[in-house]
């Protein structure tokens, strides 16, 4: 990839420099969606893919849903922005979601984005408790910028020595990382630990009940903030509405997003309502809960409400585990629970070439490293992704195979 200088706009990036979540020549040469019908999306030359990336885990009920269209379009024509200013759409949306969380939790804002809904968790809690010091746990996402994305991933070109991430490994969650927390904690200088209940960027793999029951009670035993990540496990995708309520935890601060809007950039931060936003946690922006994301989060938990989610959610479980777990005889490992699931290929595996495979038999679905994600809708049609399925177990297998 090379910038190009042009005399009178200076650089130009090619249109080769598209980031994209796929890795080189897995896509056709120029690729493009042109439009989507629930579980199913169509390319520029008319082929049709059986959508297992649902916009990266946010169109959970389907491409073009038509209860959330109708809303959009409606608001579309009475008002796109008002800044601070309150608005009725906004009161729906809030309305909401509280309906979701118990009478002790409240959605203290809304945002665009899962990163600034991490962010803000983050002032929050510093505001909060009067301490600077954040705990993260290594192969978790909270977001891109420097701060969220350094609670999870090593960046040497982030130095922030007040965030402190515990290397994850699911075999030794007792023995290592609750004494690492433990110790941590001990210090009184941390403000909040973040958790994401399910690591759907890193392998899958979902922390024991031990595991946070226990985490649970040393940050209430220190004094502090657990902040539950459910941005992509909440609102049904793993079967109940979030996964922190199977653990039978009620965390200071859940952070939610992707599903709530089916699409529509949005996130939220739902508080315990003992603590109060104040303007030194800079709360809002100027997209924050403008009336068209606010409208679309209205509509989509409207239809959430209206369908039996958790009975969508069982069946595709079903389906996947059915087809796509005697893949681990081969040596693939299958981690995920309800619509998230995550395969992770051997280390001689060339997952590219198995991705390539897998979007040239009609099906997209996502890569990250060694880790192929499959986030298909709730609404999904039942004989789509067991077909999906079977394209990616025979991609796999012959992969193996060589």
């Amino acid at each position: 990839m090379t910038l190009s200088k042009e005399r009178s706009t200076g650089p130009v990036l090619r249109p080769e420099m598209t980031y994209s979540y796929f890795p080189p020549n897995v896509l056709p040469e120029g690729f493009r969606i042109t439009h989507g019908t629930n579980d199913l999306v169509y390319a520029e030359d008319g082929t049709r893919y059986i959508d297992l990336l649902s916009g990266s885990g946010t169109v959970f009920l389907g491409h073009a849903n038509p209860a959330i269209t109708h809303r959009l379009q409606e608001e579309l024509g009475r008002l796109w922005s008002a800044g601070a200013v309150p608005t009725l759409a906004r009161d729906e949306a809030f309305s909401a979601v509280d309906a979701f969380f118990p009478s002790s939790h409240r959605l203290g804002v809304l945002y665009s984005t899962g990163m600034e809904a991490a962010e803000f968790a983050l002032r929050v809690a510093r505001q909060a408790t009067g301490r600077s010091r954040v705990i993260g746990f290594s192969g978790s996402m909270h977001g891109k910028s420097m701060a969220t994305a350094r609670l999870g991933w090593p960046n040497p070109l982030v130095h922030l020595p007040d965030v402190h991430t515990i290397p994850y490994l699911p075999d030794r969650e007792e023995s290592e990382i609750l004494s690492d927390v433990r110790a941590s904690l001990n210090a009184g200088t941390a403000a909040a630990v973040f958790l994401e209940l399910l690591l759907g960027s890193r392998g899958g793999h979902i922390p024991s009940r031990e595991f946070i029951e226990q985490l649970r009670c040393l940050c209430s035993d220190h004094g502090t903030f657990l902040v539950a990540d459910e941005i992509f496990t909440g609102f049904y995708r793993t079967g109940s509405a979030f996964l922190h309520q199977e653990f039978g935890i009620v965390p200071d601060i859940v952070l939610i997003g992707k599903a709530m809007g089916n699409g529509f950039p949005v996130s939220g931060v739902v508080l315990d309502r003992r603590y109060r936003i104040e303007g030194s946690m800079l709360p809002g922006s100027t997209f924050a809960g403008n009336p068209l994301a606010s409208s679309a989060v209205a509509a989509t938990l409207a239809e959430m409400r209206r369908l039996d989610l958790p009975g969508m959610v069982q069946k595709i479980e079903g389906i996947i585990q059915q087809h796509l777990a005697p893949l681990q005889k081969r040596g693939v490992r299958l981690h995920g629970k309800g619509a998230l699931w995550v395969l992770e290929l051997s280390p001689r595996a060339d997952v590219a070439r198995v991705m390539a495979q897998i979007v040239r038999s009609g099906v997209l679905a996502s890569q990250t490293a060694r880790f192929i994600r499959l986030l298909p809708s709730a609404t999904i049609d039942p004989r789509h992704l067991a077909e999906a399925c079977d394209v990616i177990a025979q991609a796999v297998s012959a992969e193996a195979d060589r």
